[in-house]
């Protein structure tokens, strides 16, 4: 992987300390925020990324996130798989080496750039939580991109995020709201599905999942390989999709 250090001026002009002091990331890296600020949805997001991570596997999860989703991935590949989770932001780094250290033995945390590493190897699964909603959109397709380079034939991508609320839905018009004033990229996923930005989209196989009204989105996409295997491949998603719980 090639570390690039440069820290995009976004992070600090729009999100002001909340990711470079540590009495802030204190007060949301508890289960407590991490639900609040989900709508109560949290475990959901967390249940809907560990479905399709199987134990031994390689992850490489892209943004480090608050709340205990790290712990439940981890947990969940085990001592003998590979957990790599990278962050541009050195504090947030260094909060989880410290936060972690050595609990679990397949978790390695680096500083790296989402939008331009470089990749040595290849992963079963590229998991994306919560992190598109946080930056712009030349960023977004940068890291999409780049998440989908990361995958082996066969391997998937994971994102999971926010998306275009049902008409319907009491919280819509609070949340386009809210989000306009603290989180002014999240609307960008209103607006254009996650699948639209890949350079390369004929080679996956798409999969998307909403619940919350919406709301939010599990979207998987899956490298096709050879015919065969794109055969077995569709009926593996098929099942999945019968076995994916109902959110």
């Amino acid at each position: 992987m090639k570390n690039n250090k440069k820290l995009p001026a976004y992070t600090t002009k729009v999100y002001g300390d909340i990711y470079n002091s540590i009495e802030r990331s204190s007060e949301l890296d508890t289960r407590f925020s991490a639900n609040l600020r989900s709508f109560f949805q949290y475990g959901r997001l967390v249940s809907s990324a560990l479905h399709g991570i199987s134990q031994n596997q390689t992850v490489l999860q892209l943004g480090q996130v608050f709340g205990y989703q790290i712990d439940e991935v981890a947990q969940l590949i085990g001592a003998y798989g590979q957990y790599d989770l990278i962050d541009i932001n050195p504090f947030q780094v260094a909060r989880n080496q410290e936060k972690y250290g050595h609990i679990y033995p397949c978790l390695n945390i680096f500083r790296e750039d989402a939008a331009t590493m470089k990749f040595e190897n290849k992963y079963d699964v590229v998991l994306c939580f919560m992190l598109l909603q946080e930056v712009p959109s030349a960023t977004k397709s940068k890291i999409i991109n780049n998440a989908l380079r990361a995958a082996k034939p066969g391997g998937k991508v994971i994102f999971i995020d926010y998306h275009n609320p049902c008409a319907w839905h009491p919280l819509r018009y609070w949340v386009r709201m809210y989000n306009r004033l603290y989180h002014p990229f999240a609307e960008k996923l209103w607006d254009r599905g996650i699948e639209n930005y890949a350079q390369n989209r004929p080679n996956f196989l798409w999969r998307k999942s909403t619940y919350f009204g919406g709301m939010f989105q599990r979207l998987v996409a899956t490298k096709k390989s050879s015919p065969i295997e794109q055969a077995i491949e569709a009926d593996s998603f098929q099942a999945e999709n019968n076995s994916l719980p109902d959110f």
